[in-house]
């Protein structure tokens, strides 16, 4: 990509997306350890996500807290085979639970929430209308895990045209290769890759939003 790709954006109709950072996912109580994971990489990214979360308040830009809860009412057949070949000794997030709750982030006042059940944040939601409401053209995605429910995501909202940025230091995977090769891929054919300085710079230039204030130049 040419290096001023950010001027080809519309900051001021952007919204950011934090993707499942949740308690099963990046605690060290969590599902995912219990199951004999790593979450290292995972709370890594908080940091660098609670400034995209400041810069997003600051700008007057949609923060949207996405997160998964799984009950026997939303799990299908064909869903339980994404478990084909794993031990799970300790489900993931289950509705009502621990698990479910937000780990290291939350939402704010003003800041929405979305409710998933498959990888995609779009699928089964109403994130489309939101984001749609709001009259948002461009997603800055941040959160867990890069390679599946980010990427769905990412890949989702490119298809429905929306602009999408992934930023790269605000994402995190199993492994340091599952996260480079969502990166590549995610960079090559649905949006750019940005670190969270160059986001929160872009931000930065939005003027905090004022309830009226368009209507009341035009009348002026």
């Amino acid at each position: 990509m040419m290096s001023d790709w950010t001027s080809d954006l519309d900051w001021s109709k952007s919204a950011l997306l934090v993707i499942d950072l949740q308690n099963d996912y990046c605690h060290w109580q969590g599902a995912e350890v219990l199951n004999g994971g790593d979450v290292t990489r995972r709370t890594a990214i908080l940091p660098a996500v609670q400034q995209l979360i400041d810069a997003a308040h600051r700008s007057s830009t949609p923060v949207i807290f996405v997160r998964t809860t799984h009950e026997p009412s939303t799990t299908s057949a064909a869903w339980s085979t994404r478990r084909k070949g794993k031990e799970w000794r300790h489900p993931y997030c289950l509705t009502g639970t621990w698990g479910t709750e937000y780990f290291g982030v939350a939402p704010e006042e003003g800041d929405l929430e979305v409710t998933k059940h498959r990888f995609s944040g779009f699928v089964g939601t109403d994130l489309e209308l939101r984001l749609r409401a709001l009259g948002r053209e461009t997603l800055i995605m941040t959160g867990v895990d890069t390679n599946v429910c980010v990427e769905s995501t990412m890949r989702d909202g490119f298809m429905r045209d929306f602009a999408c940025v992934l930023v790269t230091d605000a994402t995190a995977a199993g492994s340091a290769e599952e996260h480079a090769a969502a990166c590549a891929t995610l960079g090559r054919y649905f949006g750019w890759t940005a670190r969270t300085a160059t986001v929160v710079a872009q931000l930065d230039t939005v003027g905090p939003w004022i309830p009226g204030l368009g209507e009341a130049l035009a009348a002026g």
